[in-house]
């Protein structure tokens, strides 16, 4: 798949497991736009959303994780306005 990878795992804790799972869960279908340079899977184990990352390069991954944490913080911005509904 990748020539030269590189890899990272991400851990984001959320207040409760129902939140880290609703999280991983609207994360995933977002598509890539190059699937052959980053790789993105989403899970979550307890409270945490588990983000783990495979590039190309170094570059690539840096924009891939920018993207991906925009759109982990807009969950949780969400997630807080929700809250009290």
């Amino acid at each position: 798949m990748f020539k030269k990878q590189s890899l990272e795992k991400l851990n984001i804790p959320f207040e409760t497991s129902k939140q880290a799972s609703i999280a991983a869960q609207v994360l995933k279908p977002d598509p890539q736009l190059r699937p052959e340079e980053f790789k993105v899977d989403y899970s979550s184990q307890g409270s945490d959303l588990v983000v783990n990352f495979q590039s190309v390069d170094d570059r690539v991954l840096r924009v891939g994780v920018s993207n991906v944490i925009d759109s982990i913080k807009t969950i949780i911005e969400t997630i807080d306005e929700l809250q009290d509904f």
